[in-house]
């Protein structure tokens, strides 16, 4: 159940850091935000990427709950990232079409 919480936290995360620079905004999201947003939500992706560390090695303890965190980083960023290379993809054929 550990792993699971923390997966989804490191998920989430990365998709509000994500979310929060300004080149990926358009093709992540659907438009741009206001600078303010932007910084909140870099504060709130980092936020929960540390009580995700907490979780870790409150569950698993210090050593192995570092190295659960690290490996959930991971897997979180290849998914968050997949989702942005998909979401980019389907942009670009959507242009496409429509010319």
């Amino acid at each position: 159940m550990i792993h699971i919480l923390a997966m989804t936290l490191c998920v989430t995360g990365f998709a509000c850091l994500c979310a929060a620079m300004a080149r990926h905004q358009k093709d992540f999201i659907g438009h741009k935000l206001e600078t303010g947003a932007s910084r909140q939500l870099r504060l709130i992706g980092g936020t929960i990427l540390l009580l995700a560390l907490s979780i870790d090695m409150a569950g698993l303890g210090a050593g192995y709950g570092a190295i659960a965190w690290c490996g959930h980083l991971t897997v979180a960023a290849a998914l968050v990232l997949t989702h942005l290379n998909w979401a980019i993809a389907r942009n670009i054929t959507k242009t496409r079409t429509r010319d």
